[in-house]
């Protein structure tokens, strides 16, 4: 476990007693907060401050959303015009020949904070803000205490520590396990962290030994050798991949077992070159795509037109569906042979609870969505037909979780919701315990319904404001004042919006490579006793 402060760019706890005065409440109103500080209190955003009622007992938790200087002289420009004096004072080498007398008095800053709620005067309950505190109550940090409310609610998923501005606090923050199968967003840009913060959240899943499963699908082959280094990678991790790899199981997917659907998932189809697929697939009545190979091999196109379509398809659209079919069959993880296949070992990975990782390095876009979407259409439709027809035995199997990188691409408004499983694993699979991970740049791109159906976020540093107000609108809990705040996120900050959690979280996320250091390794496994021979003899 890492210990507070370990994380990039965090620093120590401010020195001083805790229940030092930060400043006084003046304003405005139960869910806003407006307080005055001194004119060298160091106040950041994102910042969790207690306002102290000291005649109802009550604390109140506030987050810092806004901090501006503040001044007692009532002159129109008085500021501007002292801070002209002294620049010419700076320049003239005469620094301090114009001190500003009583300072302390007649400049301030002003913070604005949103009231996240209050502790009952027992300290039990955290309650949803429904009153104001006493006008010029104080404003102090927080103590232990004040924070002991989250720990019942921050799940077995441990993620990083708790985060109050740039310090980190002694609490864990995460999301509980069985969240994952309402669906979780991981959005930022480039360089925030989303890997990392990937890499711990499947880390934690292996510690949990079974009670959950993910299926990650990686495009970029960035995280085989990373999880490979958890302590509990040796049982709880399996990996495949498309390409000759050490550690690896191949990934062979037999034409068999994919459907027409994923075809229609994984590349753009013309209604003209839809209709000509499922005219061949009535044709060759095949199980699955095992048709594929024979109408790759297919040398007369214009003659089998006439004589097994009857004309019915175009020549151009039957080249088109003809050279797509001849790259799938010539894929090295692609298989004829339908005994052939990964899908039964993967499916019997994810019942065990293991973390497997699908590496598609490799391969081009579409056919990277291509096996993710086999894989999914197989875990979805194993776990549904677990609960139909098995009620007892779906209660057994681990909360599931497929995990896409770059999931603009099959989440998209543009996207056909009829053959893409992926919309349908967002509407149904929260009661089938299987969730989809959508980790993507561009929130934006993704369309709003499907958006809609993420319950947890894990919002880092977002520069696009289109990107910020998207996940605004669509976030469980409000985030209607954390624009500023997300778009200055340091790598590896993040705000965790679960709903578990009374308001949206903010955290520091674990290094992955310092945090695994610190994990326990799993239990070596008890000898067996060795036989009593003497006694099987008598």
């Amino acid at each position: 476990m890492d210990a507070p402060g370990a994380g990039l760019g965090a620093i120590p706890d401010r020195p001083g007693p805790r229940d030092a005065t930060r400043g006084r409440l003046f304003g405005r109103n139960v869910l806003e907060a407006v307080f005055r500080a001194a004119p060298d209190e160091d106040l950041f955003l994102g910042e969790l401050l207690v306002g102290v009622d000291e005649g109802t007992g009550r604390r109140y938790l506030f987050r810092v959303v806004d901090v501006t200087y503040g001044s007692e002289h009532r002159e129109p420009g008085w500021a501007e015009r002292v801070a002209g004096t002294l620049l010419v004072d700076d320049t003239l080498g005469e620094s301090g020949a114009h001190p500003l007398h009583d300072a302390g008095r007649r400049t301030y800053r002003v913070a604005e904070c949103r009231c996240l709620g209050y502790l009952s005067p027992d300290g039990r309950s955290f309650l949803k803000p429904k009153s104001l505190p006493t006008q010029f109550s104080r404003v102090v940090s927080p103590e232990p205490a004040d924070f002991a409310f989250l720990r019942g609610r921050m799940g077995d998923l441990t993620v990083g520590w708790l985060r109050s501005g740039e310090s980190e606090v002694e609490v864990e923050v995460g999301i509980p396990g069985e969240t994952l199968a309402s669906h979780v967003g991981i959005f930022a840009t480039t360089g925030m962290g989303k890997s990392n913060l990937m890499q711990v959240l499947a880390g934690a899943v292996m510690t949990r030994q079974g009670r959950y499963g993910l299926l990650i699908v990686d495009p970029h082959g960035e995280y085989r050798a990373a999880l490979s280094r958890h302590p509990w990678a040796a049982e709880r991790l399996r990996t495949y991949a498309a390409r000759s790899l050490p550690g690896t199981t191949s990934l062979s997917v037999s034409l068999g077992e994919l459907s027409v659907d994923d075809l229609r998932t994984a590349h753009d189809w013309t209604r003209p070159q839809e209709e000509a697929l499922f005219e061949l697939e009535r044709h060759y009545r095949a199980e699955g795509l095992s048709w594929l190979a024979d109408f790759a091999r297919v040398e007369d196109l214009a003659g089998f037109r006439d004589a097994e379509l009857s004309g019915r398809v175009a020549l151009n659209t039957l080249q088109v569906t003809q050279r797509r079919a001849r790259r799938i069959v010539g894929l090295s993880c692609i298989s004829t042979d339908p005994a052939v296949s990964v899908g039964s070992a993967v499916l019997q990975d994810l019942r065990d609870g293991r973390v497997v990782l699908i590496d598609v390095s490799g391969l081009a876009s579409t056919e990277e969505v291509l096996v993710a979407s086999f894989l999914t259409r197989r875990v979805l439709d194993a776990w549904s037909s677990a609960y139909l027809e098995d009620p007892a035995g779906h209660e057994r199997l681990p909360v599931v979780a497929v995990v896409l990188e770059e999931a603009q691409r099959v989440l998209s408004a543009s996207k056909d919701r009829e053959s893409n499983v992926f919309p349908r694993l967002a509407r149904e699979g929260r009661k089938f315990k299987v969730g989809i991970c959508a980790i993507t740049q561009q929130p934006k791109l993704l369309d709003d319904e499907l958006l809609s159906q993420l319950n947890t976020f894990f919002i880092l540093g977002l520069a696009d404001e289109k990107d910020r107000s998207i996940l605004r609108g669509s976030s469980k809990q409000d985030l209607s004042a954390l624009g500023p705040e997300i778009q200055t996120l340091m790598p590896g900050e993040c705000l965790v919006v679960n709903l578990a959690a009374p308001f949206a979280v903010p955290a520091k996320v674990h290094l992955y490579d310092r945090h695994v250091a610190n994990v326990a390794s799993p239990p070596a496994p008890r000898p067996r006793a060795a036989p009593n021979v003497a006694a099987m003899v008598e």
